[in-house]
């Protein structure tokens, strides 16, 4: 077994971004040195490990397994140790938040003006992901995971919870003569196996059939611009097109029922520091 202490900390470095941009050149610019120099820190990372981190073909490099449970491991002890030095630097202001797309673009980022205008000094950086539960591949110091019912993730706070109904925009309303035959109104689908939909119908008792389906978004706030267009009807949480409702852009489906369908729960790195933490507060406040 290698000696830990034996290992250059700027080869996992070198490794880290190798395995990032997959090839020895776009590393060697990232790092601003020879594609040789590169080749020779991952050869000689590998080699006092006994492992092989990359299989090698035509110029590509792809992790092997062993590579890859490595590079998840590690990316976090380097962003771990990365921290460390801008805390005990003084330079431990900037921190980074991760959170569903259409949340982030759609409510963390316009309320983003009030936790500035309080904590000038705290950078914060807002890293994007667009799937069910936590992405532990991005180093982040505060997360917001988005969860189906029943339950929550564990291990972090709710801190909202999804309840949606069908919004559409009042001139497609208007055309409409009766708001409850939903077979009328196109019902527009943002969620892998329309899983969101599918609940909605289920506890409101709705027929199954009873549903138009018309036009697959691969992202909530697509859908919800669909919407605005007059495409047909999405479902949506109030919090997250408030501003559209006040605007008169969207408006509800007369009637329709809110379901619970989900929950945003909030998660700090273990390695917490006070900046997160203030974020953190702030973020429980603002909802």
């Amino acid at each position: 077994m290698p000696n830990p202490s034996q290992i250059s900390l700027n080869a996992i470095r070198v490794f880290l971004v190798v395995a990032e941009h997959g090839s020895l050149t776009k590393a060697a610019d990232t790092l601003g040195v020879t594609a040789g120099a590169v080749s020779r820190q991952v050869s000689s990372l590998e080699g006092t490990m006994g492992v092989q981190l990359f299989t090698r073909s035509s110029n590509a490099l792809h992790p092997t397994e062993t590579g890859k449970a490595f590079l998840q491991n590690a990316r976090h002890g380097v962003h771990s140790l990365h921290r460390a030095i801008e805390l005990a630097s003084g330079d431990g202001k900037a921190i980074t938040v991760q959170v569903p797309m259409t949340l982030a673009s759609r409510w963390v980022i316009p309320a983003l003006a009030d936790f500035r205008n309080r904590w000038p000094d705290i950078q914060v950086n807002i890293a994007t992901h667009d799937g069910v539960g936590l992405d532990d591949t991005v180093p982040a110091d505060v997360r917001i995971a988005y969860t189906p019912v029943p339950h929550p993730l564990p291990d972090g706070d709710i801190l909202i919870e999804d309840r949606c109904r069908p919004y559409l925009a009042p001139r497609l309303l208007s055309q409409i003569g009766d708001p409850t035959d939903l077979s009328t109104i196109p019902a527009l689908q943002s969620t892998g196996s329309n899983w969101d939909w599918t609940a909605w119908v289920r506890e409101t008792t709705t027929p199954d059939d009873a549903l138009r389906y018309d036009g697959v978004f691969d992202l909530d706030d697509v859908a919800i611009r669909a919407a605005i267009s007059g495409m047909g009807m999405v479902l949506a949480p109030r919090f997250i097109i408030e501003d559209d409702v006040r605007s008169g852009r969207l408006c509800p489906l007369p009637h329709s029922p809110e379901v619970l369908l989900g929950y945003y729960t909030l998660h700090l790195s273990e390695h917490q520091n006070a900046n997160a933490k203030t974020f953190a507060r702030w973020l429980k406040k603002a909802v």
